[in-house]
């Protein structure tokens, strides 16, 4: 016996089929992002695998840009072997070392030292071919006034910049989440860090919008994201889901939602994917690749 099947029910199937064929036309239509997407090679490759490869494995799959963290001398030659062979771009590296997590320019009196690395990534990232090096500016200091702290943040900053400038590259301060019983860092939200960005006003110091951890510390993504590219303190986009810092759609951010913003406002920088896995970094990459065109 045959099923009958109401008009209600043969009227929404049959008007659903025009919808779903329109959202794929629009999503065929979108073109290439305004953006670049970079794979940072650090948290989805195993560990014990040369970075050297993991930046092949990059450039095999048909992306244009990489990012990572730090490297040996040696790795770091094997690493622009590949750079030049394959017309890679690094898009960001980190810095300044150990004194950027801890005493940063929050600690009075050990400025210097910060500088001194900062000049070390800075020459570290021009030799990358001018790939932004994503800084940290210490630890709050619970036994100095915070209006000290941020005055030499600022100050400290502007000769940041000043530095950057004579390498011919960008840093981007990167608001970073603490992990609970820790001191926690200093501008962890973009709430503190853009006034600081706008205070220093530096054409070489930005915002590293590491969504993972401004999720963590703020959540409100989309409206900062907003806010800080409309006024141009963004230098540079990361993405990683939260909880597990893993790929898209593995945890509570909306990352088509922020994608269609990416490109809604033109965002022209690096979007870097500083995430894991939990598949294969070839799949992650391609995940990334495919939202990246449909949103």
């Amino acid at each position: 016996m045959q099923s009958r099947i109401s008009r209600r029910v043969m009227f929404a199937s049959t008007a659903a089929i025009p919808l779903a064929l329109d959202a794929q036309v629009v999503k065929a239509a979108l073109g290439p992002p305004p953006y670049t997407l970079s794979i940072n090679i650090e948290l989805m490759f195993p560990r014990t695998m040369p970075k050297a490869s993991r930046v092949e494995v990059v450039a095999a799959q048909g992306f244009k840009a990489y990012s990572f963290w730090n490297a040996t001398e040696e790795e770091q030659d094997a690493m622009l072997r590949v750079q030049e062979r394959t017309g890679l771009k690094c898009a960001s590296i980190t810095g300044p070392g150990s004194s950027g997590s801890s005493t940063g320019l929050t600690k009075p009196g050990l400025q210097q030292i910060y500088l001194d690395d900062i000049a070390a990534r800075a020459k570290m990232a021009a030799r990358f071919g001018g790939a932004q090096p994503i800084i940290f500016v210490g630890r709050t200091q619970p036994d100095v006034p915070w209006q000290t702290q941020r005055s030499q943040i600022v100050n400290g900053l502007k000769l940041c910049g000043d530095i950057a400038k004579e390498h011919g590259i960008v840093l981007v301060v990167e608001p970073l989440s603490t992990p609970s019983g820790h001191t926690r860092m200093a501008l962890d939200t973009a709430a503190e860090a853009f006034p600081v960005i706008a205070e220093v006003s530096h054409p070489n110091v930005r915002i590293c919008f590491d969504m993972y951890h401004l999720q963590l510390m703020e959540g409100n993504i989309a409206t900062h994201l907003r806010e800080g590219l409309t006024k141009g303190w963004i230098g540079l986009v990361q993405i990683g889901e939260v909880p597990g810092r893993k790929e898209p759609g593995t945890g509570e951010i909306d990352y088509a939602y922020i994608l269609r913003v990416l490109r809604e406002l033109n965002y022209k920088g690096y979007l870097d994917t500083e995430m894991g896995t939990t598949t294969t970094p070839e799949a992650a990459m391609e995940l990334a690749r495919r939202m990246s065109l449909e949103n």
